[in-house]
């Protein structure tokens, strides 16, 4: 199961009843679990979560930028009459920095999970209930809702799981603007280690429209964590583990425009080669329970390659790497079944597994 490793009880209690994404649904998903809605097309989010029963909060406030892949997150977490506030930031979708103790090291990118996972829980509650959008909501709405078949799947590439039917949400919505909503909502779904028992978590905030939502460029770094984010492999016995998740950068950014810079001169793509295709899912290991999901993007003839596990592949559209792979200087074209791409210890070895580009992904069985 992949594990979440957050660094509040609180926010751990949210994720209770997320079972891992390889659970059996008991509905058919993909519709109503994928499909986007209108609410996440809001750039700006404010968001409290508290769980019944638990002392302490969790508090974010967030913006994306759909041009850069920037991403912005001011953090509060309370426990224990403690609070611990810091920044994270997600520069063009590939770098992230860090500020203030909000994370345990060695596991920075969960604290962005439990944001990313929070506004995703959200905003497809929200789909769920009113699937036309805000706009299909009065000034001032009641929200009375309940889904006894199908759960609530949320994933980026680095977690995510599942919450399971029966669900029920109930709460306020009310318009502050014509570009702005808030709400307050509580939301009940079973405990997956009792399913005679019910956990319940409160959520209030905001999803609203920002004009400037980019990070500036001009934005020194000397006093953030950076981190390189990406497929990171590590050994274990005589085994290699690759999990999607932050490492150290060795460059040093005095701004977020020489991270910027550096994104740029590494983004070489390659030249087109119709003569090979690489569409389909590769992995290091083809008894791995993740790896590559490669498929063609845009008619130019690039490719989006985006890390895939149980828990789900990321969006290409946001999160894919676009490159033609041939002569992009990140790969090595070994065959048509073999490529080889350049990690921060040398050279990853994948090898087309299957020409489908959505295999099913399933964890091993402990014994």
């Amino acid at each position: 199961m992949i594990r979440i490793h957050l660094i509040v009880t609180l926010v751990l209690a949210l994720f209770v009843p997320v079972a891992s994404a390889s659970a059996p649904q008991q509905h058919p998903c993909s519709d109503p679990c994928g499909v986007p809605t209108p609410w996440q097309d809001f750039n700006s989010f404010t968001l409290k979560v508290t769980t019944a029963g638990q002392p302490g909060y969790s508090q974010w406030q967030g913006k994306f930028d759909e041009t850069t892949n920037d991403l912005q997150i001011d953090v509060e977490n309370s426990q224990a009459g403690s609070i611990v506030r810091g920044k994270i930031l997600m520069i063009g979708g590939r770098v992230m920095a860090v500020q203030g103790p909000i994370a345990e090291p060695g596991y920075e990118i969960d604290a962005l999970d439990a944001a990313v996972l929070s506004w995703q829980l959200v905003t497809k509650i929200l789909g769920r209930a009113f699937p036309n959008g805000p706009a299909s909501v009065n000034p001032a709405q009641d929200v009375n809702y309940s889904d006894t078949k199908t759960g609530i799947q949320i994933a980026t590439q680095s977690a995510g799981g599942m919450i399971r039917a029966p669900w029920h949400v109930v709460g306020k919505l009310e318009h502050l603007k014509p570009d702005a909503i808030q709400f307050d909502l509580t939301f009940t779904s079973p405990n997956p280690g009792d399913s005679s028992k019910r956990n319940t978590v409160m959520f209030s905030g905001s999803l609203f429209m920002s004009a400037n939502t980019k990070i500036d460029d001009q934005l020194g770094l000397e006093k953030w964590a950076v981190f390189g984010v990406g497929p990171q492999s590590r050994k274990q016995g005589n085994s290699t583990i690759i999990d999607y998740s932050a490492a150290p950068e060795t460059t040093a950014y005095r701004t977020v425009a020489d991270v910027r810079k550096k994104l740029e001169a590494d983004s070489y793509s390659g030249e087109r080669d119709s003569s090979k295709d690489f569409t389909g899912f590769w992995k290091e290991n083809c008894e791995d329970s993740f790896g590559l999901q490669i498929m063609h993007y845009g008619t130019d003839g690039k490719y989006s390659i985006v890390f895939c596990g149980p828990g789900g592949c990321g969006d290409p559209a946001v999160r894919g790497q676009r490159t033609f792979i041939t002569k992009d200087p990140h790969f090595e074209v070994v065959s048509e079944d073999e490529l080889r791409q350049k990690a921060a210890d040398g050279w990853e070895t994948y090898h087309r597994c299957t020409k489908d580009t959505h295999p099913l992904l399933k964890y091993k069985q402990d014994k």
